[in-house]
């Protein structure tokens, strides 16, 4: 995302469902919820888009991010995306975050897929899906639509302690050098833990998703202004869902980002049921706070 500009304000509540609520998860109907940003989750329905009717790029409107959760599990899994609050095998995460968003892109959830969670912002009267994150076979992934915004949202809430399931997660981070490596804008800086591997993975990972993940518990990439002389897509898919790591993908509004990176990037997440679409989501500063019920596997915030 641009670092310029007005902000949306992208209000999220991650609250644990008590015992006896309601906590499904959810898939895509091409739209997300109509109108103002509600607070609670329901029920999934079908794969489609991640906007709202057709993408815009003009200002105004407020922001709001939704989540929903879905019934069903997926095979394989004992717990449904979105959890059963109040069951032990299936336990929810708790959390509150705020994030101003400038441009963005969108993010659709491919037909037969559903997510643990998700969030939306509304533009010109428009809900636009940014966030989603998820289970992906033994592992999870993440989705984000505003590079720019990155280091807020690993301030959120514990990212990459959800994504690779330890307290002391092994971050690599690799892709545009300005947004995805640390230092590379002083005044909104990223973590000093990420260790930033260039552009491109090394070349020992290619072809070896068992090595990488022998060596690192989180994968943070940026995928745009980069070569792609690797695609990446198998290497990354076996590091989540074989190997049981996790995977944050970053990007950002269309303009900055290709068409082509958009699939490249989505060639690595589609499996995981994850499509970036190439929009230009505008500024359009605005506030409020949406609520999820809850999210299976979240650790406890950092202390």
């Amino acid at each position: 995302m641009d670092a310029r500009g007005f902000g949306v304000l992208l209000g999220a509540l991650v609250a644990a469902g008590a015992v006896g609520s309601g906590c499904s998860g959810t898939s895509d109907a091409g739209a997300g919820p109509g109108g103002d940003a509600s607070v609670g989750a329901s029920g999934g329905t079908g794969g489609g888009g991640g906007s709202g009717g057709s993408g815009l790029s003009g200002s105004g409107g407020g922001v709001g991010l939704d989540v929903h959760l879905s019934d069903a599990p997926p095979d394989g899994l004992t717990c449904p995306d979105g959890g059963v609050p109040g069951d032990p095998a299936c336990a929810c995460g708790k959390l509150e975050f705020t994030i101003d968003t400038q441009q963005s892109c969108a993010i659709s959830i491919l037909p037969g897929f559903s997510v643990d969670g998700e969030g939306f912002i509304s533009v010109g009267g428009q809900n636009h899906r940014v966030f989603a994150m998820d289970r992906w076979g033994k592992g999870h992934v993440i989705a984000w639509c505003d590079s720019t915004r990155l280091p807020q949202l690993l301030d959120a809430f514990n990212v990459t302690g959800y994504l690779g399931q330890t307290k002391t997660p092994k971050v690599l981070s690799f892709g545009d050098e300005y947004l995805c490596k640390p230092g590379g804008i002083p005044q909104n800086p990223l973590p000093p833990s990420l260790v930033y591997q260039g552009m491109d993975l090394p070349a020992k990972y290619q072809g070896n998703a068992a090595l990488l993940a022998q060596e690192w518990d989180v994968v943070i990439f940026c995928g745009f202004r980069v070569p792609w002389a690797t695609e990446w897509s198998k290497e990354l898919g076996e590091f989540v869902a074989v190997h049981g790591k996790g995977l944050l993908a970053v990007m950002d509004y269309q303009g900055v980002v290709k068409p082509s990176d958009f699939t490249s990037m989505s060639k690595i997440t589609s499996p995981g049921g994850l499509q970036f679409d190439p929009l230009s989501l505008a500024w359009a500063p605005s506030s409020t706070s949406v609520s999820i019920e809850c999210v299976p596997d979240l650790p406890p915030p950092i202390k």
